[in-house]
């Protein structure tokens, strides 16, 4: 049973996840808690909470704001999921089980399959519906190696740059065919890093596919940028 503070941190949290609640966006006590029909208090606590994950921040006189990254926090995100990803890939060698290796190897089928799909549609180029599926799977995907690497700790880290990451707002990152089946690609050398109790490639094979990741978003960061700079509120 959620406590009230863990409900409203979980209604807020979910908000600021699917961009209800966008990039720089301020959070106001007063509308959040008269949307959600609590008192102001949980509503505070949670945007505290939120604040310590580094997903809100408060500006002086103004309020509490959306966490919104520059292109420097953005690199170094992706740093420390490389770091955090290609360690949690390592051990997941030596943890692994058959289900483990079932479920990984499943969630890297259903990427395929949004890639071949991919295939089919005008310009190779993914529509909305089936990059949200790619982007869903992409997550099931690492999520799956931190779970069976055993850390609960990293995994928490891991999300909170993730969602960070999503959270600086809407990049503009195509996803085409070329991008799915290279990331179709990475996957399945992780996968075989592991089946294959390889410990060292598991590492390497994660960091390739982070590195790769990394690059997309600050190119597509960048050609935001060069059209239309991006200004803190």
């Amino acid at each position: 049973m959620l406590t009230l503070k863990e409900h409203v941190y979980r209604i807020i949290l979910e908000k600021i996840e699917t961009g209800v609640l966008p990039p720089g966006g301020r959070l106001s006590d007063d509308a959040l808690a008269r949307e959600i029909g609590v008192s102001r208090s949980p509503v505070r606590e949670a945007i505290g909470q939120l604040a310590s994950r580094g997903l809100v921040e408060y500006r002086p006189r103004r309020g509490s704001f959306v966490k919104l990254p520059d292109r420097e926090e953005l690199e170094q995100l992706y740093e420390v999921r490389i770091a955090l990803e290609g360690f949690a890939a390592a051990k997941a060698d030596q943890r692994v089980d058959a289900a483990g290796l079932e479920r990984l190897s499943q969630l890297n089928w259903d990427l395929r399959q949004t890639v071949r799909e991919c295939r089919g549609r005008p310009g190779a180029v993914a529509d909305g519906e089936l990059t949200d599926r790619f982007l869903h799977v992409d997550l099931q995907f690492h999520l799956a190696v931190l779970e069976v690497a055993g850390n609960p700790k990293i995994m928490d880290m891991v999300h909170d740059c993730k969602i960070l990451i999503r959270v600086f707002g809407h990049v503009p990152v195509e996803h085409d065919l070329r991008l799915m089946s290279n990331t179709y690609r990475q996957h399945s050398s992780i996968v075989r890093s592991i089946r294959g109790r390889d410990p060292e490639a598991a590492r390497n094979a994660m960091t390739r596919h982070i590195q790769a990741a990394c690059a997309a978003v600050l190119a597509g960061y960048d050609r935001c940028t060069s059209q239309s700079p991006v200004a803190n509120p």
